[in-house]
């Protein structure tokens, strides 16, 4: 599905401590992510998808870098860098809190892991976060030290990930909550174990904290999951928009905030903490959105490859919005998009155009997601 050219491997790129295990099991297709490779095909997009629904799946995401803010001040800071009420969230629990700019833009849609008191880490989307948290800790003078820690994820995807997890790990894996996590040494690797990872299928995140032991960790959970039909994978767009799940940088950025693309349920404008672009979202609130972010479902023969450029999505031939992102999906025997819309455009049934190069697709907008997250 991916028309890639070839990439040339350098030191300029950063590798993550799973590489040599991705390349020694067949990855075939990598993009550039937070200044780092990400393996995102090894069959082909489709195959990859029907081998995790089968089975159990590795996903090497040690691209998914962490912001790590540690010291007196570190709750505070956090607070004043998203719109989340952060005060919620107790030690062990993860939040996905993003970070937006003064006019309440996006700059990075982190999920946030809260390790102690005063002790955090923001494992971020792609963006140079690291910077900008630096850049607000100096600036308004909180007390804390923030750095990039050798930590670096790997996720295990599939339904039969719990039965692998507990295999390795022990029992007490399967009682962890979604969304919570526990920090452990294993084998004398450390790591954080975490409920959660980037689709709605059953999974969970290993945290490694020791990049030297990147491909034993790696090929620990392989032979433990010979009798479990592992595969590799990595982020599938199928996934993806099946279960709404936003990219941050390819359904939305800095020029969209959360009340266009969903995520306004994680605003607390009512707290009496002050935050960055808390104004501005409060008058955001007040008028309304000027556009939103839909599901379509695209009419016609199953689409072979993903978009590599945004398409202008038409009424009546006039543009009124944008497409991100679209795939066929095995499971619906649907085509389906991401449609970014003019808010008076953004109801379900709207009967719309694609525009794909000399070609019009015909497609009606509906709600997301198609898939809810799979239970256990």
């Amino acid at each position: 599905m991916y028309n890639t050219a070839k990439v040339v491997f350098s030191p300029r790129v950063r590798k993550s401590p799973f590489f040599q295990s991705t390349m020694k099991y067949g990855a075939k297709a990598f993009t550039v992510y937070n200044h780092m490779y990400l393996p995102v095909s090894f069959e082909n997009t489709i195959a990859d998808y029907n081998n995790l629904l089968q089975g159990v799946q590795l996903w090497d995401v040690g691209v998914e870098r962490q912001v790590q803010i540690k010291g007196p001040d570190a709750t505070s800071l956090i607070q004043f860098l998203t719109p989340r009420n952060i005060k919620k969230c107790s030690v062990g629990q993860a939040m996905y809190a993003p970070l937006l700019d003064f006019q309440g833009g996006f700059l990075n849609d982190p999920v946030m892991l809260k390790l102690a008191e005063d002790f955090y880490w923001l494992s971020i989307a792609d963006g140079d976060s690291l910077l900008w948290v630096e850049a607000i800790a100096k600036g308004y003078n909180f007390n804390v030290e923030v750095e990039e820690p050798d930590v670096s994820p790997l996720q295990v995807q599939g339904p039969n990930s719990a039965k692998l997890m507990t295999k390795v790990f022990g029992e007490w894996v399967d009682d962890l909550g979604f969304y919570r996590f526990k920090e452990v040494t294993h084998n004398g690797i450390p790591m954080v174990i975490a409920r959660m990872g980037y689709s709605r299928e059953l999974c969970y995140e290993i945290f490694l904290q020791d990049y030297s032991k990147g491909n034993e960790l790696w090929e620990m959970l392989w032979q433990a999951g010979q009798e479990l039909n592992i595969s590799p994978g990595g982020p599938n767009i199928i996934f993806r928009l099946e279960g709404g799940i936003l990219s941050y940088l390819a359904d939305f950025d800095r020029t969209n905030n959360p009340y266009e693309v969903g995520l306004d349920w994680m605003i607390d404008l009512d707290q009496e903490d002050d935050f960055i672009g808390k104004e501005a979202l409060r008058e955001i609130s007040q008028r309304g959105p000027t556009k939103k972010l839909m599901g379509a479902e695209i009419k016609g023969d199953p689409i072979k490859n993903s978009n590599e450029d945004y398409l202008p999505v038409l009424i009546d031939g006039k543009r009124v919005g944008t497409m991100t992102a679209m795939v066929f999906s095995p499971r619906l025997q649907k085509n389906i998009a991401y449609v970014f819309l003019k808010i008076e455009h953004a109801k379900v049934g709207q009967e719309i155009l694609i525009s794909n190069l000399d070609q019009s697709l015909e497609a009606v907008v509906v709600d997301l997601p198609w898939f809810e997250r799979a239970k256990k």
